[in-house]
């Protein structure tokens, strides 16, 4: 008899998430509008592609070191000290092959099978499948709603943690919410890291989007140097690098040959010409970081004043990143409602559903997109709802 290998049964066990159910629905309608994803329109600029290409013609196509290549590793650290005032070691930076990497590299490095990490939901649906695959268990804090917005209960957080209890993950500002976290919280949240010895996993990626704030904030900056305290950023998002997938991480200087480690037996380096595109991101695009957020305030004031008119449609407020959330109207199944939208009114959405506890009954617009579109989206789904 002849024997076959059978799928890893963790990995079998992983279902899709019902953004991508909705987008395999959306892929066989014609001229529908894609807001489900969380990705803007825009084209990297100029003056980054013209970095790579000028790496790529002088010969940076050789393998680079497992953290980064020194130039972008120095670039980072100048970037925190600039904007933060923040001063990182180098041995406590690497940069990653995106945001996801690093997630799924810290899961690795941080948790054994059978130890938990605590989602602050609704949150990206990837951070609870890199945990998972690792053999580690999920538990989620939904924020509470209060007056139309979303709050952290520090209470609730604190009872979910046990001995086993390895990481907390926080997104500020969030994908889906657009909430952020306050001062207060921040440093709320580092301590009892430092009560009961869970790690947070602070994921940054929309950190210069935040709408009340220009450059936004980093939880560096109320850390101790001796915190459990893991930071992952990406060039997706502000800089819109989706495609170049570039990331970086900070973390404790005790996890430095866990990351070299990891990252030989995954990536070994990320290619050099990306990332000499990643330092003329960071040293010269604070002017397009300026302009895609001014674009985001924008974008997300026309969006929630065109929402609100809606039919049985509730907006919450976001401040920050690159989505609005909203209500479901005439039914609780997110899922069911963006997949009805996009069958009949040619927009793509995402159902709050993806997003763990709290998520269901929502729907999360990406409007990172030009304002013809979203008026013709929004018009679209205006003309779906009336009677």
């Amino acid at each position: 008899m002849t024997r076959h290998v059978s799928p890893s049964s963790i990995v079998s066990t992983l279902e899709d998430s019902p953004i991508i159910d909705v987008l395999r629905i959306g892929q066989e309608v014609e001229d529908i509008i894609p807001l489900w994803l969380g990705e803007s329109c825009f084209a990297t600029d100029g003056m980054i592609s013209n970095a790579a290409s000028a790496a790529l013609q002088s010969g940076r196509t050789f393998y680079t070191p497992n953290r980064g290549i020194p130039e972008l590793r120095e670039s980072i650290r100048r970037y925190y000290q600039r904007i933060y005032g923040v001063s990182v070691e180098d041995r406590s930076v690497s940069v990653t092959n995106s945001g996801m990497h690093a997630v799924s590299m810290i899961a690795r490095a941080a948790m054994d099978a059978g130890d938990n990490a605590i989602l602050i939901t609704p949150c990206w649906p990837n951070v609870d499948r890199a945990i998972r695959l690792v053999g580690g268990e999920i538990r989620e804090v939904p924020l509470d709603m209060q007056d139309g917005a979303f709050e952290l209960d520090m209470a609730k957080l604190n009872a979910q943690i046990d001995a086993k209890t390895k990481l907390i993950y926080l997104a500020s500002p969030s994908n889906p919410t657009g909430w952020t976290i306050g001062e207060k919280q921040a440093r709320e949240l580092l301590e009892l890291s430092r009560k009961t010895g869970a790690a947070v996993l602070s994921d940054e990626v929309y950190q210069r989007l935040s709408f009340d704030s220009e450059m936004g904030s980093t939880l560096l900056s109320f850390a101790e140097p001796d915190d459990a305290l893991f930071v992952v950023n990406s060039f997706s998002k502000a800089w819109s690098m989706t495609g170049w997938r570039l990331g970086w991480m900070i973390y404790p200087l005790d996890f430095h040959d866990s990351f070299e480690k990891l990252s030989q037996f995954t990536i070994s380096g990320s290619p050099g010409f990306v990332q000499m595109a990643g330092v003329q991101a960071l040293d010269h695009g604070d002017a397009l970081v300026a302009e895609m957020r001014a674009h985001c305030i924008e974008a997300k004031s026309y969006v929630e004043e065109r929402l609100v008119t809606l039919p049985e449609v509730s907006v919450i407020p976001s401040m920050g990143g690159f989505y609005t959330m909203f209500t479901a109207p005439q039914t609780s199944d997110s899922t069911a409602f963006c997949k009805k939208v996009a069958r009949s009114a040619r927009v793509g959405f995402a159902p709050g559903a993806a997003f763990g506890a709290g998520g269901e009954g929502l729907v999360r617009l990406c409007f990172a997109r030009k304002k013809e579109t979203l008026d013709t989206a929004l018009t679209r789904l205006a003309a779906f709802l009336s009677p």
